[in-house]
């Protein structure tokens, strides 16, 4: 498990105030992957050898985020994990055909 409890705890050690965690967090995330994105446009428009460091360094970022929001939650990174495929084998349960019908509530059904 990449959050553990422990992972939680020095995440938050660090984190500015227990004021809108859940909004915080969310923020962070969308910031976070929007500098990896940065780091993919300026390698690809701009001709740039791709920053893998600073790519690690985001990636450290987002485990940030995701870490203290888990947390938050209550809700554990293997559960997300497990949630995820139970999803994805009802959504896709032929690998990658085509959807006829999809149906949202059956699909999360199993996500309390």
């Amino acid at each position: 498990m990449i959050f553990s409890d422990d992972y939680a705890k020095q995440a938050r050690r660090t984190l500015s105030s227990n004021n809108d965690v859940i909004e915080h967090m969310i923020i962070g995330l969308v910031t976070e992957v929007g500098e990896l994105m940065d780091a993919w446009k300026k390698h690809k428009f701009y001709g740039r050898e791709l920053d893998i460091k600073n790519i690690k360094e985001e990636l450290g970022d987002i485990h940030w985020y995701l870490g203290i929001l888990h947390d938050e939650l209550g809700y554990t990174e293997h559960q997300a994990r497990e949630d995820n495929i139970a999803k994805l084998m009802k959504r896709y349960p032929d690998k990658f055909k085509d959807i006829v019908s999809r149906d949202q509530d059956i699909e999360l059904s199993h996500i309390g």
